[in-house]
């Protein structure tokens, strides 16, 4: 098993505001694992030390998240950001994404410099040049595959979190179940669909906030397209090509939309290598590829048909 022993890079500001104590709840369940990606352990000192570094930046924070009743949510978010680092560096391996320096420099120059970029966030000026790395990373990742991604799925809709979860199950038993919840829901009037097949590049809205291109083959997802709105999707994701003839549409994309691309390509590591999350942080969410504080609260649900229904 790896061990990290860096400090963690992030893939986006979050508002320190937002933000809670590590090391709070249950013990994890391998003793001084914060999670473990892959072979990769993140240490819970490592969470603990990051804290401590905002809490030094921030000094009026640690009131603040106290009064608020936020001090555990801090913890999940770094706990969250040091998970999709790991991620980010195990795809950047797989993929020989590379960075120079140089574009980290000038990256951090646009940012203001380092005291700038990280003013009210939970970076650091020493930690900045690792966060700058990752977005650069994930960026890439995104722009690798945004013109060349395809997806074939059947979807249909729910209304509840339940109603999702239980169309997800049924959805993963096979693609024969799956086709017949699809013709039910039609018949009843309810948006659904078999065989559609979707393009990264002809829609980039739903490629940067969906995980539905960074799915394999034989993966339920259910999620809601606009968080809190009543109005799930559930779809199984039978095709996923990577192999798209180009088109000029990638290049339309602003950094920012390829990196959010990149960010839900990471679900493709995650779910390869695995995710083990210590229940001191919640668990993890397996659509939005965060921490959550319990399972009620994940922003979906991810399930794999198994291999003998496929």
């Amino acid at each position: 098993m790896r061990f990290r022993t860096r400090h963690g890079r992030l893939l986006a500001s979050i508002a320190a505001a937002g933000l809670l104590l590590a090391g709070c709840g249950t013990g994890p369940s391998q003793a001084g694992a914060a999670a473990i990606v892959g072979d990769t352990r993140i240490p819970v000192t490592e969470v603990q030390s990051w804290f401590g570094q905002v809490l030094d930046k921030e000094p009026g924070l640690r009131p603040q998240l106290r009064q608020q009743g936020q001090l555990d949510e801090l913890g999940r978010q770094l706990a969250a950001q040091l998970v999709r680092e790991e991620l980010v560096e195990q795809t950047a391996r797989a993929e020989r994404l590379v960075v120079t320096d140089q574009q980290i420099d000038d990256l951090i120059n646009q940012m203001g410099g380092p005291q700038a970029a990280t003013a009210g966030k939970i970076y650091t000026p020493q930690n900045i040049r690792e966060m700058v790395r990752t977005r650069l990373l994930t960026t890439e990742l995104g722009r690798r595959y945004f013109d060349r991604l395809s997806v074939t799925f059947d979807f249909t809709q729910a209304t509840t979190r339940r109603e999702a979860q239980e169309k997800a199950q049924r959805m993963a038993q096979g693609p024969d179940s799956a086709a017949a919840l699809v013709d039910a829901d039609v018949r009843a009037g309810i948006p659904a669909g078999k065989d559609r097949r979707l393009r990264a590049a002809d829609s980039p809205q739903m490629a940067a906030t969906t995980p539905l291109f960074g799915a394999r083959p034989g993966t339920v997802l259910a999620f809601e397209p606009e968080p809190h709105s009543g109005q799930w999707l559930v779809v199984l994701v039978k095709e996923r090509r990577t192999d798209e003839a180009p088109t000029p549409a990638a290049g339309g994309a602003d950094d920012q939309t390829l990196q959010r691309v990149g960010t839900y390509l990471l679900g493709i590591t995650a779910d390869e290598v695995g995710v083990r999350l210590s229940p001191r942080y919640g668990v993890w969410d397996p659509v939005n590829l965060t921490t959550a504080p319990n399972e009620n609260e994940t922003t979906g649900f991810r399930l794999h048909v198994p291999a003998t229904s496929s």
